[in-house]
């Protein structure tokens, strides 16, 4: 018995050793390119198009349909990632017989080697053809990965829907900086996707679900969200902090203002934040909400990105949530957008900064001492004078050339600097 142990083990080491030397093999000194983040979301714009196609394809779900995708709009979307997650670059190049994709990953500071990279390239023709897949110097054959990918999520997930996926796309067509894709009816499977997502969501944090919950039902009863006109956000975070304050321990002020945060969110944000907590809601088959949407220096749009970019921050990693509101300012330069709003991106700023601070264990008690009872914006939201807004793409180029230029920078650097005098973080 001890001797089958003992082969067992060392079997089980070898794997492990082989495992780690492959990746190990796959590092690499240099990237394969060099991508800049602000020129590709240059075009973010040109999403607007895609965004539209899509939401049409969901609509028209019983159907054979096609979505075109340009160059631009992908590598808008892959800038877009950059931004949000500062070691992934990407680049994607469409030709009428080939598309590749190529991503760099900057790895942390090691011994081995600076980058993971990746070139994946795509045939046109029936159904997905991937003509192979590099890994660092490692070439693995299109069909093979595929497949391999396909049967790891659909293991994962205890289900076919990876396969069902790639079966959707019946063709693939490529021209000079575009390609389009032959969807099959996606009735069916977006109802399987659907019951995946159920299947794999996962029991969650039942701590975070049921203090969510008492603050959602203590937002509809506040005297303030009864009334049928606007009102400031800061008459719903007041009574909302007083009673985290009176709700916390030292141990818990962070997870009961965290709490606090995401019930804002579904309550004054949107009530789909409720599937990222479970079911919260006070009364069944009816949603909690103000008589009238909140506002933020008189204006609904701004608590929307306050609110918004506070709860993507608690769920996701802070790069996003900004990069997410910068995009979406890229977006609104078309003609039908409202035009790039540096109100709305230090709107954005400010939600990410006051999740962080408002769960960050070492200020957490203070951030509830400020507000509880208060009704003042200016204790969490800045001063949105003199801040440019409504700039088409021509107008934009002209004043701040693109994002990440010296002129951006500066007037991103002075909504920072009119948050970081805010009370909340002295």
């Amino acid at each position: 018995m001890f001797k089958v142990i003992k082969y067992f083990l060392i079997i089980v080491l070898l794997l492990l050793l082989t495992v780690i030397g492959a990746f190990v093999a796959t590092i690499e000194s240099e990237p394969l390119f060099v991508a800049d983040s602000a020129e590709q979301v240059n075009q973010a714009e040109s999403v607007k198009k895609l965004m539209k196609q899509l939401s049409e394809s969901v609509k028209n779900r019983a159907n054979r349909q096609s979505i075109t995708i340009t160059q631009d709009q992908m590598n808008s979307l892959v800038g877009f990632a950059q931004r949000a997650h500062k070691p992934l670059t990407g680049k994607i190049e469409i030709k009428p017989d080939v598309s590749t994709v190529l991503v760099s990953y900057h790895l942390p500071e090691n011994p081995l080697g600076k980058y993971f990279n990746l070139d994946v390239a795509i045939l046109p023709g029936p159904g997905i053809l991937v003509e192979h897949v590099k890994v660092g110097p490692f070439s693995i054959p299109g069909d093979f990965a595929v497949s391999t990918l396909v049967a790891l999520a659909n293991w994962y997930t205890q289900s076919d829907i990876a396969k069902q996926f790639v079966e959707q796309v019946e063709s693939v067509a490529m021209g000079p900086q575009q390609v389009t894709l032959t969807i099959r009816p996606l009735e069916q499977f977006l109802k399987d996707l659907e019951q995946v997502k159920d299947s794999v969501k996962g029991v969650g944090d039942e701590e975070l679900r049921l203090r969510t919950a008492y603050y959602l039902e203590r937002l509809t009863m506040l005297d303030v969200a009864k009334k049928t006109t606007p009102q400031s956000l800061a008459k719903y975070i007041g009574p909302l902090f007083k009673l985290a304050k009176a709700r916390s321990t030292a141990n818990t002020a962070a997870a009961e203002n965290e709490a606090a945060i995401m019930a804002l969110a579904i309550f004054a944000g949107n009530y789909r934040f409720a599937n990222f907590v479970g079911d919260v809601q006070p009364e069944e088959g009816r949603l909690a909400l103000p008589a009238a949407g909140p506002m933020l220096r008189y204006r609904n749009d701004l608590n929307l990105h306050f609110i918004f970019s506070a709860a993507i921050k608690l769920l996701s990693e802070q790069g996003l949530s900004i990069a997410i509101g910068e995009f979406k300012e890229l977006m609104d330069r078309s003609k039908d957008g409202s035009g790039y709003s540096f109100v709305d991106l230090a709107a954005d700023i400010a939600g990410v900064e006051f999740a962080r601070v408002a769960t960050d264990p070492d200020s957490a008690v203070k951030v509830q001492n400020i507000l509880a009872g208060k009704t003042s914006e200016n204790l969490f939201f800045p001063s949105i004078k003199g801040l440019p807004e409504g700039m088409r793409k021509a107008e934009f180029t002209a004043r701040f050339k693109e994002v990440d230029s010296p002129e951006y920078v500066q007037m991103v650097e002075r909504i920072h600097a009119r948050i970081n005098k805010l009370p909340i973080y002295q």
